[in-house]
C-alpha cells in the first residue's frame, strides 16, 4: 500500500448533547502522546504541506499540460495521489511534454522518492532568523518570528504516519515560545487518512491569499479525515464529477479568546468535471466554547443551516459563526498558457434568511512559460475582504462584517492572526507576483502588493493589522536553493505604509534567512 495523506490535530474538548460547555477536556499534550503510543510502530510524511511555490508550480504545470489531472486547490496534498498521477505518464507521454514540463516531471519524481521513504526514521532540523518578519503571509513558508529553531522526527509506514516537531520561537508575537506546529499522527483507513495534530491548510486557487483558510495564522490542534486518492466515482450517475477530494476537520481554538475553547469545523470538497476545470466548495464554522451550546443537536443545526437568529433559531441558541463559498480555476483551451480563477466566500446571510448575502471576493489570472532558461509562473490577483451585499456580492458595502461576529467577538482569528486572507477584514489587495524556477530546482519569488487595509467603517481595534485605515505598498523578493548542506531560503523586502487618520508614514525594510536539513 502506498502511504497517503490527511491529518488530524490534537487538543479537543467534548460535550454531551445539549450541554452549554465542554465537560471532558483532553489537554493537547496528553492527547497527542496517546495518539503517538497508539500509532507505534508507524509513519512519517504522507502529505505535501502548503508553503512551497516551486512545488506548486511544478504540479500545476503538469496539470495545465494535460499530463496529470490532480485536484490541486486543497493543501496539504496527498503524496500518494501525486505519485499515482506521475506514474500515469508513460514514456510516450514524456516525449510529448515541453522542456519545462519534462523538467517539472523529473523534479517531482525526485521529490516523491525522497518524501515517501518508508520504514526509516528521518531527522529534520531547521533554523531561521528574520528582521521585521512578514506579518501578511502568502503561499510561501517564511519565518513567523525573529528567531526560530526547530527539530523533528518522522516515520512513514504502510498504514501509519508520525511526525513529531518542536519549534523554539524568540520574541514570539503570541507569547508561545515552544510550538508543536507541524506535528501529527495518522492512520490509513481504506482510501482515507485519519489524523491528529497541528497542520497548516490552504483552501482555494489563490496564490497571495485564501479568503476562507490559509497559512496566515498558525495551525490550531484538532482531528481530521482526508481522502487519499482522488479516484472518480464508478457510478454512472456520479462519474461526471471526475477526480475528487474531501477533507473535514474539527479543531480547537485554544488561544486567549472572548469565548474560550471554541471549536472550528471545516469541510471542503473539490472536483474536476473536465481536465481544465477545478471547482471547490468550502465551509467553516466557529461554534461551542464557554457558555455556548455545544451538543450534537447544535452541531446538526449548524450543518443544515438552522443558525439564523430570529428566523429559525433564538439568539441565545445560535450555533456559531459560519463562512461558506465556492472557488474555481479554469485553464484556457488549446495551448494558451493562461488560467483564470476566482473565490467567492459568504460571511453572512441575506435579510436574516438562508441565502448568502455578504460576500468576500477574489479573482486572479495566471500566465506561465519560459524566460531564457527559467520557467516562470506569474499571477495578477485582486482580493476584497469587505462584505458586499446582493446575490453575487455586487451591491452595497457592509463594513465591519468580514471575519467578525457579534458572539465570537475574537473573530475568525487564531493567536492574533486572521485564518483567512492575511489582510483581515475591510481590505482590498492588488498582487502581482512571479515564481521563477531553474531546472535544478532553485527558485526565485518576486511579489509586488498594494493594499488598502481596514478601509471601511469606523476604527476597529479587533483588526489584526491596523485599527485605522492604512495604505500599504509592499515589495518582496526571495530565493530558495537546494545544496548538499541543506535547503536555504532567503528573502528581502521593503514596505511603505500611510495612515489615513493620522497622516503618518513609515517605511520598513525586512529580511529573513532559513536553513533546513533533512
Amino acid at each position: 500500500m502506498t502511504p497517503v495523506g490527511a491529518r488530524i490535530t490534537g487538543d479537543l474538548s467534548f460535550a454531551t448533547p445539549g450541554s452549554k460547555s465542554p465537560v471532558i477536556r483532553a489537554p493537547t499534550a496528553v492527547l497527542f502522546i496517546l495518539c503517538v503510543l497508539l500509532a507505534l510502530p508507524a509513519a512519517a510524511d504522507p502529505w505535501a504541506p502548503p508553503g512551497d511555490p516551486r512545488l506548486r508550480h511544478d504540479l500545476q504545470l503538469l496539470n495545465d499540460a494535460g499530463a496529470t489531472n490532480l485536484p490541486l486547490a486543497t493543501w496539504p496534498l496527498s503524496w500518494g495521489d501525486i505519485g499515482r498521477g506521475l506514474a500515469n505518464i508513460d514514456n510516450t507521454d514524456q516525449s510529448k511534454l515541453s522542456p519545462a514540463a519534462r523538467s517539472a516531471y523529473a523534479r517531482l519524481n525526485e521529490q516523491l522518492r525522497w518524501e515517501t521513504r518508508s520504514n526509516e526514521l528521518q531527522l529534520r532540523v531547521s533554523a531561521a532568523g528574520a528582521v521585521e518578519p512578514r506579518v501578511i503571509r502568502s503561499f510561501e513558508n517564511t519565518p513567523r518570528e525573529e528567531g526560530e529553531l526547530s527539530g523533528g522526527l518522522s516515520w512513514l509506514g504502510d498504514r501509519f504516519a508520525i511526525k513529531l516537531n518542536a519549534t523554539f520561537a524568540a520574541n514570539p508575537f503570541d507569547g508561545d515560545e515552544i510550538r508543536p506546529d507541524g506535528s501529527y499522527v495518522g492512520v490509513v483507513l481504506g482510501n482515507w487518512m485519519l489524523s491528529a495534530g497541528w497542520q497548516e491548510r490552504w483552501w482555494g486557487p489563490g496564490r497571495d491569499g485564501s479568503l476562507i483558510l490559509g497559512s496566515n495564522a498558525r495551525p490550531s490542534p484538532g482531528l481530521a479525515i482526508q481522502r487519499n486518492m482522488s479516484t472518480p466515482f464508478e457510478s454512472k450517475w456520479l462519474s461526471w464529477i471526475g477526480r475528487w477530494t474531501l477533507t473535514t476537520f474539527m479543531n480547537q481554538l485554544d488561544d486567549d479568546r472572548v469565548i474560550n475553547d471554541a471549536l472550528l469545523f471545516g469541510l471542503r470538497v473539490t472536483f474536476r468535471p473536465i481536465d481544465a476545470l477545478e471547482i471547490g466548495l468550502s465551509r467553516t464554522a466557529q461554534w461551542c466554547g464557554d457558555d455556548r451550546p455545544c451538543g450534537f443537536d447544535t452541531f446538526t443545526d449548524l450543518l443544515i443551516g438552522n443558525d439564523n437568529r430570529g428566523v429559525n433559531v433564538d439568539a441565545d441558541d445560535e450555533p456559531g459563526n459560519q463562512l461558506a463559498g465556492i472557488d474555481m480555476r479554469w485553464s484556457l483551451p488549446g495551448s494558451i498558457p493562461i488560467a483564470l480563477y476566482m473565490q467567492w466566500i459568504g460571511e453572512d446571510t441575506r435579510r436574516g434568511g438562508p441565502e448568502i448575502g455578504s460576500w468576500l471576493r477574489q479573482a486572479g489570472i495566471e500566465h506561465w512559460g519560459r524566460i531564457g532558461g527559467l520557467d516562470q509562473r506569474t499571477h495578477l490577483e485582486v482580493s476584497d475582504t469587505s462584505c458586499r451585499e446582493g446575490g453575487f456580492g455586487f451591491s452595497d458595502l457592509k463594513p465591519n462584517c468580514g471575519y467578525q461576529h457579534s458572539i465570537y467577538r475574537s473573530g475568525y482569528r487564531y493567536n492574533g492572526r486572521v485564518m483567512g486572507h492575511g489582510s483581515d477584514d475591510d481590505s482590498r489587495t492588488y498582487s502581482l507576483g512571479s515564481t521563477l524556477v531553474q531546472s535544478a530546482g532553485h527558485s526565485w519569488n518576486l511579489t509586488l502588493r498594494y493594499m488598502e487595509l481596514n478601509r471601511a467603517g469606523t476604527p476597529d481595534a479587533r483588526h489584526s493589522l491596523t485599527a485605522t485605515p492604512q495604505d500599504l505598498a509592499d515589495l518582496q523578493l526571495s530565493h530558495d536553493r537546494l545544496t548538499r548542506y541543506g535547503r536555504f531560503h532567503a528573502g528581502i523586502g521593503v514596505s511603505h505604509r500611510d495612515d489615513e487618520l493620522s497622516g503618518d508614514t513609515t517605511t520598513d525594510v525586512s529580511g529573513f534567512l532559513q536553513w533546513v536539513l533533512e
